[in-house]
């Protein structure tokens, strides 16, 4: 059976790399386009991260495999733990390929600390909290065997000064050392193991992206023709180092290779924010603490944030660091910092939204939440009158309608863990406005920092002597990598992945020699995958220097 590599990179969008395939400026991608099957990758709703990187490599929707966000769902309590690989609930490609006598070797995929066994090696990706004592790679040893060769291993960089100040320059050398070094330790793994399967991410492409969008995009609203003369070139110029890397990589396969390039999500213009809690507060539907209450409304949130904090009220946690205060207080909001656990009067409250990468909202259920409000026999009243509330609400600037659509969990997910899901998710007009939780001064805030976010349409592209070409695809789900993968590979699929196997971009006379077959099941139960507060608090400073946190 053909090998198989995966390379990953982390929220790439067709809409840079087709003017720039046009441009003659990513010659591999363009030949992977000119030769293989090639099309726009439906991630998940909301298109983030963990989800959708875990859907790929399990091929099941969050509501199988348990991952909707950075955060977890609580039983005891409305603070959500920050998960880990165990929060997966499971198997991912590198379990199944393991099991099946597969070798596998697995770079920078998210999600994948604390690493699992395999038959190869692991070496984990975003959300980790890096403690090289609890082994840090699988095998353990693997990370100073990389060190002692190529000095220290970084898996992210972010700064969160350059996330409010246009102190860009050393955010891109960073990045650019980190990519660079990441290639050298693939290429040199690729030479050292013959394995199966191998899968790296390039994850630069998504912060990148984050930060100089603006400057990219000439119809955002933040774009400064100044600083673009400096900076508009540094997405485009960061697909073009990623296409190199991928050109060197496929210098080191045999012929026998199939090769998927593929991201867990797009991305584009990222304008604002509607803060949903702000909203609901407006509707009656929030309470929030009274001693609190004159934070959310005073003209000098400073001077109040001050004195709250000196006489150690639980909720403040403002995110922004003391070494940073005077030069960032003039930029940003005290009140995004706010421990929502802490300043909602939860037992007044009848819905709340619980984290902004969710992009939904809950019911404060009875008999779910810890302090419920509402009777289960007025939930779907509830949400019905929600999503008609919803469905009318106005950009104060424009008079237009911003929001699309509101979703039920049921209308997104299905399976065992469906329950944990926001109860609403709301789908912003064209993904540029953020549904926020923080309690800002206004409903609407339009944000000068963060200049791009995720949109829902990835990349995929797939190359080899197994695979038809040139074909351009339609209808491509994130949850059908896996099981195409496994069908290849000679590996049975397990019953209950949601994904399908790609039979369009397969030959038809491997087709005819080997049928599809299907196996058990592939969940995991039993087990939980949350960080203990050092750890945790590690993630959060990941999660803030990245433009993901508040």
């Amino acid at each position: 059976m053909p090998k198989v590599v995966v390379i990953g990179i982390d929220s790439a969008t067709f809409d840079v790399v087709e003017p720039l395939v046009e441009q003659g400026k990513l010659p591999v991608l363009s030949e992977f386009m000119k030769c293989g099957a090639w099309g726009r990758l439906q991630s998940t709703i909301p298109p983030v991260t963990p989800p959708a990187w875990t859907s790929l490599v399990t091929g099941k929707n969050p509501g199988k495999h348990g991952i909707f966000d950075f955060y977890g769902y609580t039983t005891n309590g409305y603070e959500r733990p920050i998960i880990n690989s165990q929060a997966i609930k499971a198997k991912t490609l590198w379990n199944i390929l393991s099991e099946g006598g597969k070798s596998v070797g697995i770079i920078n995929v998210p999600l994948t600390y604390p690493p699992e066994k395999v038959n190869g090696f692991l070496i984990p990706g975003m959300q980790y909290a890096f403690d090289v004592n609890k082994g840090f790679t699988y095998p353990k040893d693997l990370l100073s065997e990389i060190e002692e060769r190529f000095g220290k291993y970084e898996v992210i960089y972010g700064d969160e000064r350059s996330l409010y100040t246009n102190e860009l320059d050393h955010f891109i050398l960073k990045w650019k050392e980190i990519t660079r070094k990441r290639q050298k330790i693939i290429l040199y793994l690729i030479e050292k193991y013959n394995i199966d399967f191998f899968m790296p991410v390039f994850y630069s492409i998504d912060p990148i992206q984050h930060h100089f969008w603006k400057f990219y995009d000439e119809s955002h609203p933040q774009y400064d023709e100044k600083l673009a003369e400096k900076y508009k070139n540094v997405i485009p110029e960061f697909y073009q180092i990623i296409d190199t890397y991928i050109g060197q990589i496929l210098d080191k396969l045999d012929k026998n290779t199939t090769v998927f390039i593929v991201s867990d999500h797009g991305a584009g213009s990222h304008l604002g924010g509607f803060y949903v809690n702000k909203w609901l507060m407006k509707e009656k539907l929030l309470k929030v603490k009274k001693r609190y209450q004159p934070l959310l409304w005073v003209r000098w949130p400073h001077m109040f944030f001050k004195v709250l904090k000196k006489f150690g009220y639980p909720a403040i946690a403002w995110t922004i660091p003391l070494f940073l205060y005077n030069q960032l207080k003039d930029r940003v909001d005290p009140r995004e910092g706010l421990k929502l656990s802490e300043i909602i009067n939860w037992k007044r409250t009848k819905v709340y939204s619980g984290n902004y990468t969710e992009q939904g909202i809950y019911i404060n259920l009875k008999g779910r939440e810890v302090h419920g409000t509402v009777e289960q026999s007025k939930y779907k009243q509830l949400r019905d009158y929600l999503i008609e509330k919803l469905l009318k609400i106005v950009d104060p600037k424009t008079g237009e309608i911003l929001v699309d659509t509101v979703l039920k969990k049921e209308e997104v997910y299905k399976g065992p863990y469906l329950q944990f899901a926001p109860d609403l998710f709301i789908i912003m007009k064209d993904g540029k406005i953020l549904i926020q939780k923080d309690m800002h001064n206004g409903i609407f805030h339009y944000n000068p920092h963060i200049g791009g976010t995720h949109r829902v349409d990835g990349i995929f592209l797939a190359r080899g002597n197994l695979v038809n070409g040139p074909l351009k695809l339609c209808n491509l789900k994130i949850v059908d990598l896996a099981p195409t993968i496994l069908y290849l590979m000679g590996i049975e699929i397990p019953e209950d992945m949601d994904g399908r196997v790609l039979k369009e971009i397969i030959k038809d006379d491997f087709l005819k020699q080997h049928s599809v077959n299907y196996g058990v099941s592939s969940r995991i139960e039993g087990r939980q995958g949350t960080y203990g507060e050092e750890d945790a608090e590690k993630i959060k400073e990941n999660l803030r220097n990245l433009g993901y946190y508040n």
